[in-house]
């Protein structure tokens, strides 16, 4: 029968961990984005010197907190299967010797902890508010997650010039460097959440190209005017024999404020001269 509920709730392979094979169970990211449970990165840790991602081989020295937005939403996702999670890690955690995992229920915030308190509930039923970024209190786009395991967006993850990374939700800082996007929840915002995160990238890419051409208005204003495309010293006789016919003395252009006009000259049809 437990297989059977098991296959009816149909998990996402982005939800599954890499190690074990079976849904994550207090999910662990490391700082190159990639998921596993809490017991599957404990166990593939070198203890003597620096470990490395069971995945991709990154190498870290710091053991992430478990993500608690990641952790009650696989909750709300997977009831049952999440259930019978919680039973196999609590019976195995008897036998191990380095203790138990976290408590999650103990350390999550009000907030977080709402996400998983219906646990009936269906993927069809997670809502934005279940998946919101730290900062800006909207939907993630392109989620990375630091090693206290709070989730931002990428956008506001920014290395300071001086000292560490620092959680805005706990103060607590990153010691890990820039951490890559959670591509697994990442692909599941973007299926689950089609309208609004398209919505997101929208509005992110139209605020970095207005802030990239502020850059440029700023760098313009403080480039040195170049110097005009002809001589202003003695050789300025010898260089109007040769460019003299693409000259045009006195007469400017219209568009760019080029004057007087070195090159080639146009006259508008739809326009008359005096």
């Amino acid at each position: 029968m437990e297989e059977v509920n098991n296959k009816s709730e149909q998990i996402s392979g982005h939800f599954t961990c890499a190690v074990c094979l079976d849904v994550l169970y207090k999910p662990i990211v490391l700082v190159c984005g990639h998921v596993s449970c809490f017991w599957c990165c404990q166990n593939s840790m070198n203890m003597r010197k620096i470990s490395h991602c069971p995945l991709c081989r990154h190498p870290y020295q710091h053991f992430p907190a478990i993500c608690q937005t990641l952790h009650f939403l696989l909750k709300k996702l997977y009831p049952v299967s999440f259930d019978r999670r919680s039973i196999q890690t609590q019976e195995d955690e008897k036998h191990k010797t380095l203790g138990s995992s976290p408590d999650i229920n103990s350390l999550a915030t009000s907030d977080i902890n709402s996400i998983g308190q219906s646990s009936d509930q269906s993927c069809e039923q997670v809502t934005v508010s279940d998946v919101t970024c730290a900062a800006c209190k909207q939907l993630f786009y392109r989620p990375v997650v630091l090693n206290c395991g709070h989730v931002y967006c990428e956008s506001f993850i920014t290395i300071p010039t001086e000292g560490m990374l620092k959680c805005q939700v706990c103060e607590c800082r990153h010691p890990s460097g820039l951490p890559k996007v959670c591509n697994e929840l990442d692909h599941f915002l973007e299926e689950q959440f089609s309208s609004e995160y398209a919505l997101r990238r929208n509005t992110l890419q139209l605020n970095q190209d207005q802030a990239q051409n502020k850059n440029l208005i700023n760098e313009a204003s403080t480039t040195q005017v170049p110097e005009p495309p002809f001589p202003t010293d003695e050789s300025f006789l010898q260089w109007l024999l040769v460019h003299g016919s693409k000259f045009h003395l006195d007469v400017g252009c219209d568009m760019c404020g080029l004057c007087p006009i070195i090159g080639k000259r146009y006259q508008c049809k739809d326009c008359t001269e005096k």
